[in-house]
């Protein structure tokens, strides 16, 4: 049988995630201005949709519109910073419980890879690379709760958290406090698993903070 076309998505839509995905992964700075002349050079499309994806990305919270002087990455400020750590964590606290209830060694295997591949990265010195797959980690982890209340409420901050998760100044005492927690899904330990999430928040928060600067 004939493969189906893939359905139509708008360059716009396409657009606004490639813009995300540079506000998210830092490329453009909290504070900074998103010039549409200058996106669309970089991105090689028109300043139409550039415009169309920066007001998408206004009403999500990702950039403001200070009206003459042009659209913005957000910054966040201590409070913001720890409710969106606060949200995240309690969400994934329930999600942990599911997990720990029903994974599998199988299931286990991915966490593990990577593990592995932040400690590689932080043993030689890969800062980049180690933040990545830190954040990875927390990708990984609500994959092994899909299907679940708590997975579908975190998708919908899902971007918002990888902001945060991304902004590690020192991935090495987040990829410990992972460590632990995989150990203890591992060990069907669910009341210390529950314990590290909440826990965890403390160097999330620390982090950002460090990353954001002095808040506004």
């Amino acid at each position: 049988m004939p493969t189906a076309p893939a359905p139509y998505r708008p360059l716009r839509d396409d657009v606004r995630d490639r813009i995300r995905d540079l506000i998210v992964d830092g490329a453009y700075a909290p504070g900074s201005r998103l010039v549409e002349r200058t996106i669309a050079a970089d991105l090689g499309v028109s300043r139409i949709p550039v415009r169309e994806a920066l007001q998408a990305l206004v009403l999500e919270g990702f950039a403001v519109d200070r009206d003459t002087r042009g659209i913005a990455v957000r910054t966040y400020d201590a409070r913001e910073i720890a409710e969106l750590a606060g949200v995240g964590a309690a969400l994934e606290r329930v999600l942990v419980g599911h997990v720990v209830d029903g994974v599998t060694v199988e299931g286990l295997a991915p966490l593990r890879t990577v593990l592995d591949e932040a400690r590689v990265a932080i043993e030689r010195g890969d800062v980049e690379a180690a933040v990545a797959a830190n954040s990875r980690f927390h990708d990984v982890l609500a994959s092994l709760g899909e299907g679940t209340m708590a997975h579908e409420v975190l998708a919908i901050v899902s971007q918002r958290r990888r902001w945060l998760l991304a902004q590690h100044s020192d991935p090495a005492p987040i990829h410990a406090e992972h460590v632990e927690l995989y150990e203890a899904i591992a060990g069907g330990d669910r009341a210390r698993a529950q314990q590290i999430t909440e826990d965890h928040v403390r160097t999330t928060i620390e982090n950002a903070l460090r990353a954001e600067g002095s808040p506004s």
